[in-house]
Protein backbone atom coordinates (compact mmCIF):
# COMPACT_ATOMS: atom_id res chain seq x y z
CA UNK A 1 0.00 0.00 0.00
CA UNK A 2 1.15 3.18 -0.78
CA UNK A 3 2.15 6.06 1.93
CA UNK A 4 0.33 9.43 1.53
CA UNK A 5 2.07 12.62 1.96
CA UNK A 6 -0.24 15.31 3.35
CA UNK A 7 0.82 19.00 3.39
CA UNK A 8 0.56 20.81 6.94
CA UNK A 9 -0.64 24.02 6.40
CA UNK A 10 -2.15 24.16 2.94
CA UNK A 11 -5.43 24.54 1.75
CA UNK A 12 -6.68 25.70 -2.07
CA UNK A 13 -10.00 26.17 -1.68
CA UNK A 14 -9.62 30.20 -1.33
CA UNK A 15 -7.08 30.06 -4.81
CA UNK A 16 -9.70 29.26 -7.49
CA UNK A 17 -11.53 32.66 -6.75
CA UNK A 18 -8.03 34.67 -6.24
CA UNK A 19 -7.07 33.37 -9.69
CA UNK A 20 -9.93 34.66 -10.99
CA UNK A 21 -9.64 38.05 -9.42
CA UNK A 22 -6.33 38.66 -10.47
CA UNK A 23 -7.47 37.38 -14.16
CA UNK A 24 -5.04 34.03 -13.77
CA UNK A 25 -6.03 31.03 -15.30
CA UNK A 26 -3.51 29.19 -13.25
CA UNK A 27 -0.66 29.05 -11.24
CA UNK A 28 2.31 27.43 -11.27
CA UNK A 29 5.18 27.07 -8.43
CA UNK A 30 8.39 26.38 -8.64
CA UNK A 31 10.32 26.85 -5.49
CA UNK A 32 11.27 24.12 -3.25
CA UNK A 33 9.28 25.81 -0.44
CA UNK A 34 6.42 26.30 -2.40
CA UNK A 35 6.33 22.76 -3.79
CA UNK A 36 7.14 21.39 -0.21
CA UNK A 37 3.82 23.49 1.28
CA UNK A 38 1.16 22.54 -1.24
CA UNK A 39 2.07 19.06 -1.21
CA UNK A 40 4.25 17.25 1.19
CA UNK A 41 6.80 16.43 -1.17
CA UNK A 42 10.18 17.10 0.62
CA UNK A 43 11.62 19.16 -1.55
CA UNK A 44 13.08 21.44 1.36
CA UNK A 45 16.98 20.50 2.67
CA UNK A 46 15.96 19.86 6.32
CA UNK A 47 12.80 18.20 5.00
CA UNK A 48 14.41 15.07 5.74
CA UNK A 49 16.61 13.15 3.40
CA UNK A 50 17.90 16.68 1.81
CA UNK A 51 18.45 14.54 -1.44
CA UNK A 52 15.23 15.97 -3.65
CA UNK A 53 16.71 19.49 -2.53
CA UNK A 54 20.35 18.70 -3.75
CA UNK A 55 19.02 17.49 -6.72
CA UNK A 56 17.00 20.16 -8.05
CA UNK A 57 19.06 21.55 -10.74
CA UNK A 58 19.00 18.13 -13.00
CA UNK A 59 15.17 17.23 -11.05
CA UNK A 60 13.33 19.74 -10.53
CA UNK A 61 10.03 19.51 -9.29
CA UNK A 62 6.78 21.89 -10.29
CA UNK A 63 3.35 22.34 -8.91
CA UNK A 64 1.04 23.64 -11.22
CA UNK A 65 -2.52 24.88 -10.53
CA UNK A 66 -5.68 25.52 -12.48
CA UNK A 67 -8.66 28.13 -12.31
CA UNK A 68 -11.21 25.40 -11.33
CA UNK A 69 -8.29 24.57 -8.14
CA UNK A 70 -7.42 21.53 -9.67
CA UNK A 71 -3.57 20.39 -8.76
CA UNK A 72 -1.02 18.82 -10.93
CA UNK A 73 2.13 17.89 -9.15
CA UNK A 74 5.20 17.15 -11.81
CA UNK A 75 8.72 16.18 -10.34
CA UNK A 76 11.01 12.63 -10.48
CA UNK A 77 9.86 9.47 -10.86
CA UNK A 78 11.55 8.41 -8.00
CA UNK A 79 10.71 10.08 -5.74
CA UNK A 80 6.84 8.92 -6.20
CA UNK A 81 7.49 5.42 -5.87
CA UNK A 82 5.11 4.28 -3.12
CA UNK A 83 3.73 7.12 -2.20
CA UNK A 84 0.88 9.26 -3.33
CA UNK A 85 -0.07 13.34 -2.50
CA UNK A 86 -3.32 15.29 -1.95
CA UNK A 87 -3.22 16.46 -5.94
CA UNK A 88 -5.26 15.40 -8.96
CA UNK A 89 -2.18 14.05 -11.03
CA UNK A 90 0.80 13.26 -10.56
CA UNK A 91 3.40 13.85 -14.01
CA UNK A 92 6.79 11.88 -14.11
CA UNK A 93 10.00 12.82 -15.32
CA UNK A 94 13.27 11.42 -15.74
CA UNK A 95 15.71 13.93 -16.39
CA UNK A 96 15.67 17.88 -16.85
CA UNK A 97 14.74 17.87 -20.47
CA UNK A 98 11.71 15.52 -19.75
CA UNK A 99 10.39 17.94 -16.96
CA UNK A 100 10.17 20.31 -19.70
CA UNK A 101 8.60 18.26 -21.86
CA UNK A 102 6.17 17.15 -19.32
CA UNK A 103 5.51 21.15 -17.90
CA UNK A 104 5.05 21.91 -21.50
CA UNK A 105 2.47 19.23 -22.44
CA UNK A 106 1.02 19.99 -19.52
CA UNK A 107 0.07 23.67 -19.92
CA UNK A 108 -0.84 22.93 -23.02
CA UNK A 109 -3.70 21.32 -21.97
CA UNK A 110 -4.76 23.19 -19.58
CA UNK A 111 -4.40 26.60 -20.98
CA UNK A 112 -5.72 28.16 -23.92
CA UNK A 113 -2.97 30.85 -26.11
CA UNK A 114 -4.05 33.44 -24.99
CA UNK A 115 -4.41 32.36 -21.03
CA UNK A 116 -2.47 34.19 -17.99
CA UNK A 117 -0.72 32.18 -15.58
CA UNK A 118 1.02 33.41 -12.34
CA UNK A 119 4.65 32.35 -11.71
CA UNK A 120 6.86 32.77 -8.54
CA UNK A 121 9.34 35.98 -8.82
CA UNK A 122 12.15 33.11 -8.75
CA UNK A 123 10.85 31.19 -11.28
CA UNK A 124 13.77 29.97 -13.46
CA UNK A 125 13.81 31.60 -16.81
CA UNK A 126 14.70 27.80 -18.30
CA UNK A 127 10.60 27.96 -17.07
CA UNK A 128 9.43 30.88 -18.22
CA UNK A 129 10.55 30.29 -21.56
CA UNK A 130 8.97 27.02 -21.43
CA UNK A 131 5.02 28.61 -20.22
CA UNK A 132 6.24 31.53 -23.09
CA UNK A 133 6.44 28.95 -25.86
CA UNK A 134 2.49 27.81 -24.93
CA UNK A 135 0.85 31.50 -23.86
CA UNK A 136 0.67 34.05 -25.96
CA UNK A 137 0.55 36.79 -23.42
CA UNK A 138 3.10 37.57 -20.67
CA UNK A 139 3.31 35.85 -17.78
CA UNK A 140 2.64 37.60 -14.40
CA UNK A 141 4.59 37.06 -11.01
CA UNK A 142 1.97 37.19 -8.85
CA UNK A 143 2.36 33.73 -6.94
CA UNK A 144 4.13 34.41 -4.00
CA UNK A 145 1.83 36.78 -2.22
CA UNK A 146 -0.92 34.47 -3.34
CA UNK A 147 0.84 31.73 -1.66
CA UNK A 148 2.25 33.78 1.05
CA UNK A 149 -0.96 34.57 2.23
CA UNK A 150 -1.43 30.90 3.53
CA UNK A 151 1.74 30.57 4.59
CA UNK A 152 2.20 33.20 6.96
CA UNK A 153 -0.71 31.97 9.38
CA UNK A 154 0.51 28.58 10.91
CA UNK A 155 -1.94 25.23 11.19
CA UNK A 156 -1.63 23.75 14.54
CA UNK A 157 0.46 20.83 12.86
CA UNK A 158 3.06 23.81 11.58
CA UNK A 159 3.14 25.08 14.91
CA UNK A 160 3.86 22.14 16.73
CA UNK A 161 7.18 21.45 14.27
CA UNK A 162 7.95 25.16 15.14
CA UNK A 163 7.98 24.83 19.29
CA UNK A 164 9.52 21.31 18.25
CA UNK A 165 12.42 23.30 16.55
CA UNK A 166 12.83 26.10 19.11
CA UNK A 167 13.09 24.33 21.93
CA UNK A 168 15.90 22.23 20.44
CA UNK A 169 17.72 25.31 19.82
CA UNK A 170 17.26 26.46 23.01
CA UNK A 171 18.80 22.95 24.77
CA UNK A 172 21.43 23.14 22.36
CA UNK A 173 22.29 26.78 23.59
CA UNK A 174 22.32 25.79 27.15
CA UNK A 175 24.59 23.00 26.25
CA UNK A 176 26.74 25.41 24.45
CA UNK A 177 27.29 27.35 26.82
CA UNK A 178 28.95 24.84 29.22
CA UNK A 179 31.33 24.54 26.66
CA UNK A 180 32.44 28.10 26.03
CA UNK A 181 35.44 29.08 27.19
CA UNK A 182 38.21 31.38 26.62
CA UNK A 183 40.54 30.12 24.23
CA UNK A 184 38.17 28.42 22.25
CA UNK A 185 37.82 28.01 18.67
CA UNK A 186 35.07 29.69 17.04
CA UNK A 187 35.10 26.68 14.24
CA UNK A 188 34.62 23.90 17.05
CA UNK A 189 31.73 26.21 18.27
CA UNK A 190 29.86 26.14 15.15
CA UNK A 191 30.79 22.27 15.03
CA UNK A 192 29.58 21.34 18.14
CA UNK A 193 26.61 23.91 17.20
CA UNK A 194 25.72 21.90 14.48
CA UNK A 195 26.13 18.48 16.30
CA UNK A 196 24.34 19.69 19.30
CA UNK A 197 20.92 20.67 17.21
CA UNK A 198 20.94 17.39 15.23
CA UNK A 199 21.19 15.44 18.44
CA UNK A 200 18.30 17.29 20.04
CA UNK A 201 15.68 15.96 17.19
CA UNK A 202 16.76 18.48 14.51
CA UNK A 203 16.33 17.36 10.96
CA UNK A 204 18.40 20.13 9.24
CA UNK A 205 20.44 22.85 10.12
CA UNK A 206 19.28 26.40 9.73
CA UNK A 207 21.84 28.76 10.64
CA UNK A 208 24.87 28.64 13.03
CA UNK A 209 25.37 32.29 13.84
CA UNK A 210 28.29 32.16 16.24
CA UNK A 211 30.86 35.21 16.59
CA UNK A 212 33.42 36.07 19.10
CA UNK A 213 33.44 40.04 19.86
CA UNK A 214 32.87 42.43 16.94
CA UNK A 215 34.26 39.74 14.09
CA UNK A 216 31.51 39.08 10.88
CA UNK A 217 29.00 36.43 12.33
CA UNK A 218 27.86 35.77 8.83
CA UNK A 219 31.26 33.88 8.08
CA UNK A 220 32.92 31.18 9.80
CA UNK A 221 36.65 31.10 10.16
CA UNK A 222 38.72 30.51 12.77
CA UNK A 223 39.33 32.75 15.84
CA UNK A 224 39.92 31.79 19.57
CA UNK A 225 38.06 33.76 21.98
CA UNK A 226 39.90 36.64 24.25
CA UNK A 227 39.11 37.30 27.85
CA UNK A 228 36.45 40.11 27.19
CA UNK A 229 34.34 39.22 24.45
CA UNK A 230 31.20 38.86 23.83
CA UNK A 231 29.97 35.61 22.47
CA UNK A 232 26.84 35.70 20.19
CA UNK A 233 25.08 32.85 19.94
CA UNK A 234 22.30 32.95 16.81
CA UNK A 235 21.05 29.15 16.10
CA UNK A 236 18.62 28.02 13.64
CA UNK A 237 17.16 24.47 14.24
CA UNK A 238 14.94 22.84 11.24
CA UNK A 239 12.37 20.17 12.01
CA UNK A 240 10.57 18.88 9.06
CA UNK A 241 10.65 22.06 7.41
CA UNK A 242 10.34 24.32 9.84
CA UNK A 243 12.50 26.49 11.15
CA UNK A 244 13.44 28.30 14.14
CA UNK A 245 15.74 31.57 15.55
CA UNK A 246 17.27 31.98 18.41
CA UNK A 247 20.21 34.84 20.23
CA UNK A 248 21.29 34.34 23.15
CA UNK A 249 24.74 36.24 24.83
CA UNK A 250 27.61 35.41 26.83
CA UNK A 251 30.43 37.45 28.03
CA UNK A 252 34.04 36.31 28.47
CA UNK A 253 34.27 37.79 31.85
CA UNK A 254 32.93 39.43 34.51
CA UNK A 255 29.89 41.53 32.46
CA UNK A 256 30.48 45.52 32.42
CA UNK A 257 27.90 46.99 33.95
CA UNK A 258 26.88 49.38 30.81
CA UNK A 259 26.82 46.18 28.86
CA UNK A 260 24.27 44.31 31.41
CA UNK A 261 22.37 47.61 31.07
CA UNK A 262 22.46 47.93 27.56
CA UNK A 263 21.03 44.45 27.11
CA UNK A 264 18.41 44.61 29.80
CA UNK A 265 16.90 47.65 27.59
CA UNK A 266 16.82 45.87 24.76
CA UNK A 267 15.58 42.87 26.25
CA UNK A 268 12.34 45.56 27.64
CA UNK A 269 12.12 47.09 24.14
CA UNK A 270 11.36 43.62 22.08
CA UNK A 271 9.24 42.54 25.13
CA UNK A 272 7.39 45.67 24.56
CA UNK A 273 7.25 44.82 20.66
CA UNK A 274 6.13 41.27 21.52
CA UNK A 275 3.28 42.33 23.75
CA UNK A 276 1.75 44.78 20.74
CA UNK A 277 1.55 41.17 18.53
CA UNK A 278 -2.06 41.54 18.93
CA UNK A 279 -4.58 40.53 15.33
CA UNK A 280 -5.24 43.73 13.17
CA UNK A 281 -1.85 45.35 13.79
CA UNK A 282 -0.06 46.89 11.00
CA UNK A 283 3.68 46.16 11.15
CA UNK A 284 4.53 49.32 9.64
CA UNK A 285 2.92 49.85 13.21
CA UNK A 286 5.07 47.81 14.63
CA UNK A 287 8.21 49.23 13.16
CA UNK A 288 6.69 53.11 14.57
CA UNK A 289 6.64 51.70 17.83
CA UNK A 290 10.14 50.24 17.62
CA UNK A 291 11.34 53.35 16.79
CA UNK A 292 9.17 55.55 19.64
CA UNK A 293 10.76 52.75 22.26
CA UNK A 294 14.48 53.88 20.98
CA UNK A 295 13.98 57.54 21.16
CA UNK A 296 12.71 57.12 24.42
CA UNK A 297 15.79 55.16 25.67
CA UNK A 298 18.06 58.04 24.05
CA UNK A 299 19.25 55.05 21.27
CA UNK A 300 19.41 55.60 17.57
CA UNK A 301 16.30 54.11 15.92
CA UNK A 302 19.27 52.38 13.29
CA UNK A 303 17.39 49.30 12.19
CA UNK A 304 15.56 48.02 8.87
CA UNK A 305 13.24 45.78 10.29
CA UNK A 306 11.59 44.76 13.86
CA UNK A 307 11.46 41.00 12.77
CA UNK A 308 10.12 38.83 10.67
CA UNK A 309 7.55 36.47 10.44
CA UNK A 310 9.32 32.54 10.30
CA UNK A 311 8.18 29.37 8.75
CA UNK A 312 9.65 27.23 5.83
CA UNK A 313 12.13 30.05 6.04
CA UNK A 314 13.90 31.49 8.22
CA UNK A 315 12.48 34.86 7.39
CA UNK A 316 9.30 34.97 5.87
CA UNK A 317 8.73 38.62 5.34
CA UNK A 318 10.15 41.51 7.47
CA UNK A 319 8.08 43.41 10.30
CA UNK A 320 9.16 46.73 8.22
CA UNK A 321 8.48 50.54 7.64
CA UNK A 322 6.94 49.53 4.41
CA UNK A 323 5.36 46.47 5.11
CA UNK A 324 1.98 45.41 3.71
CA UNK A 325 1.22 43.02 6.24
CA UNK A 326 -0.60 43.09 9.63
CA UNK A 327 -0.39 40.68 12.55
CA UNK A 328 -2.95 38.13 12.19
CA UNK A 329 -3.59 34.85 14.44
CA UNK A 330 -1.60 31.89 14.25
CA UNK A 331 0.80 33.97 12.56
CA UNK A 332 4.71 32.86 14.03
CA UNK A 333 6.94 36.51 14.47
CA UNK A 334 10.17 36.63 15.31
CA UNK A 335 11.03 40.06 17.32
CA UNK A 336 14.88 40.98 17.57
CA UNK A 337 16.04 44.20 17.71
CA UNK A 338 19.88 45.81 18.43
CA UNK A 339 21.53 48.51 19.76
CA UNK A 340 25.32 49.49 18.79
CA UNK A 341 27.99 48.98 22.04
CA UNK A 342 30.83 51.30 22.70
CA UNK A 343 33.16 48.05 21.61
CA UNK A 344 31.33 48.18 17.87
CA UNK A 345 28.98 45.44 18.62
CA UNK A 346 25.29 44.63 18.37
CA UNK A 347 23.48 43.93 21.81
CA UNK A 348 19.97 43.12 21.77
CA UNK A 349 17.57 40.28 22.18
CA UNK A 350 15.62 38.05 19.62
CA UNK A 351 12.76 36.10 21.47
CA UNK A 352 9.73 33.97 19.16
CA UNK A 353 5.93 35.13 19.17
CA UNK A 354 2.56 33.05 18.51
CA UNK A 355 -0.06 34.96 17.80
CA UNK A 356 -3.12 33.69 19.21
CA UNK A 357 -6.79 35.65 19.77
CA UNK A 358 -6.26 36.38 23.54
CA UNK A 359 -2.62 37.93 23.05
CA UNK A 360 0.62 36.76 22.07
CA UNK A 361 2.42 33.20 23.22
CA UNK A 362 6.07 33.55 23.46
CA UNK A 363 7.75 30.27 22.22
CA UNK A 364 10.96 30.66 23.40
CA UNK A 365 11.36 30.04 26.57
CA UNK A 366 15.06 30.65 28.03
CA UNK A 367 16.18 33.77 30.32
CA UNK A 368 17.76 36.69 27.73
CA UNK A 369 20.32 36.91 30.49
CA UNK A 370 23.93 37.51 29.13
CA UNK A 371 25.67 34.53 31.13
CA UNK A 372 29.19 35.57 32.08
CA UNK A 373 31.73 32.45 31.44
Amino acid sequence: MAQHLTPLGFTRTPLGAQLAARGLDGLLLTSPEAVYYTTGLPTLPGSGNPILHALKNQLPSFVFIGADGKMTLLCWIGATMGFDFDVDDVRNFFDRNSAGEELRDLLKEQLSPTARIGIEATCPFYVVQIVQSVTSTPVVAVADDLILAQRLRKSPAEIALMRRATEIVESSVAELSARVTVGASRLAIIGAAKRAMLAHGATGIGHTTIAFGTSNPEIAFDETLQAGQIVTLDLGAVVDGYCSDNRRLLYAGVIPDDLQALHQTMVGIVARIGDALRPGTPFADLYSLATQLYEAQGLPPFFLTVGHSIGLQTEEVWIASDSPYMVQTDMVLNIELYAPYVDGSNIGDEETFLVTDSGPVRLTQSDPIIKSI
